[in-house]
This record gives structure tokens, sequence and C-alpha cells, in this order.
């Protein structure tokens, strides 16, 4: 029997709409997490790396052991003591006495300036000035133009008596005055008898301030000028210093 032609579309149309299915079910049958079969396992996670630390011994040897001081030595048997000979009591040292003392024979100028002193012609006057001034009196004997001393003397109950010890500083002036020597007891005389034949002098040693009195009085003078200066116009003025040693111990001069 032959079959009409209009037939034939609907089977066409079943098989494609069948193979559609069949795709489609193979899709998705593929997505489904279906076992597999001899597939290896994955292996397991590693652990984490650890740093290798290295440990290198060292033998440390032993210090050697120090070495023992030798054992001390025997000291020496000690001498016998020997006993100290007896000694001789030493004989005492001679002293040799002070050289003499030298001073100036005269002082009779200040910076150029002649220079004139009286002192007391009375032995109560002198005596009161050099107690007050520390002046003192001295028997010198003339040499090479200086004075040696011979003797210090002061003056008790108005007469020179020798006194010891060194004599006293200042400025040495000679007294000439042979009255003042006699008023003294002579001192000048004793003093030549025992040197005889020697050029024997009296001297007053006066306090340092009669250079200070005078300088004072040449610079109210001649004002501040040189010590040539000074002399060079004293000269011409035929001007002489004069010093008066008072009893009370102070010295003026003009």
């Amino acid at each position: 029997m032959r079959t009409s032609p209009h037939i034939e579309p609907p089977r066409l149309g079943r098989s494609v709409l069948i193979q559609l299915i069949a795709l489609a079910a193979g899709a998705v049958a593929s997505e489904l997490p279906w076992p597999r079969r001899n597939v290896p396992p994955e292996p397991p996670p590693q652990p984490p790396h650890k740093e290798e630390r290295r440990i290198r011994v060292v033998r440390i040897e032993p210090p050697a052991p120090a070495p023992k001081p030798p054992p001390p030595a025997a000291a020496p048997a000690p001498a016998p003591e020997k006993k100290p000979a007896p000694q001789k009591p030493a004989a005492p040292k001679k002293t040799s006495p002070p050289g003499p003392t030298r001073i100036a024979a005269d002082s009779t100028a200040v910076h150029g300036v002649r220079l004139r002193v009286l002192v007391p012609r009375s032995a109560g006057d002198l005596a009161a000035h050099l107690r007050n001034s520390g002046g003192c009196l001295v028997v010198s004997r003339l040499t090479g133009g200086s004075a040696e001393v011979i003797s210090v003397l002061g003056i008790e109950h108005e007469r020179a008596v020798e006194r010891a010890g060194p004599p006293c500083n200042g400025v040495p002036r000679l007294l000439r005055e042979a009255s003042l020597n006699e008023a003294l007891g002579d001192p000048l005389g004793r003093a030549r008898a025992a040197n005889a034949g020697e050029d024997v002098v009296l001297q007053v040693l006066l306090n340092d301030s009669l250079h200070h009195a005078a300088q004072s009085a040449l610079r109210a003078r001649f004002g501040p000028v040189s010590e040539e200066e000074m002399g060079r116009r004293a000269a011409e003025s035929g001007y002489e210093l004069t010093c008066f040693a008072e009893p009370l111990g102070t010295i003026r001069c003009q």
C-alpha cells in the first residue's frame, strides 16, 4: 500500500526531536559527578619546609697547669752581731769668731750735694737721740777708705761704756769734736792706747731717716731733677745740705 506523501513530515520531526533530547541528556550526564575509576589519588600535602640548622662542635683543650714556684731558699744564718767599739767623745768644734764689721768711714754727700750733720754736743742730749732713734756709737779703725768696727759703745750716766754684740744699722758719721769725746769720758783715748799706731776714730750711726729727710729737703729746693743736675745747681749756688740730729730722735734737714 502506498503511503501518502502527507504522512512523512511528522516522522522526520520526531526523529529530530529524539536526537535533540538525546544530546541534551548526554550533556547533562557529563556535568554530573560520576565516580571516576582508575584515577590515582592525589598525593597528600607536603609539610612546610623547616630550616636546617647545623651545630659545629669545637673541642676546647684544658689549660696547662701553672708551674709550681721553686721552694724558697733557706735564709743564711745571721752573722754574729759585732759589738761596736767604744767611741771616743768628739772634741768640741772650735767656732771661729765672727769677722770684723766694716762700714763707711763717713757720709759726706747726698745726690752729689755736700752734707753736714750736727749732733748734740752734750752727752745727755746725744744719749737721748740715740735712745729714741735706735742709733749707737762705735770706735773704728780707718783702713783703705772704710772703717773697721773695734767696739760698740752705749751711754750710761753720760759716760760711754762698751757693749757686746754687733753694731746697729745706720748712716755712719765721724765725730770730730774733742769736747764731746771728753764729755763722754774720753773713749777715743782709751781705744788709741789699746791700738797704738793705728788711725782710730769715734763714729755715730744715725737712723736711716737721715736719707729721707735729706731727699725731701733737696726736692723742695731743686724740684724733681736728676742727681747730676741737682749736684750742678748746688755747686753753682754754694748750697750745702745741713741736717740736725735732735734729742727726740728725729732728723731735720734744710
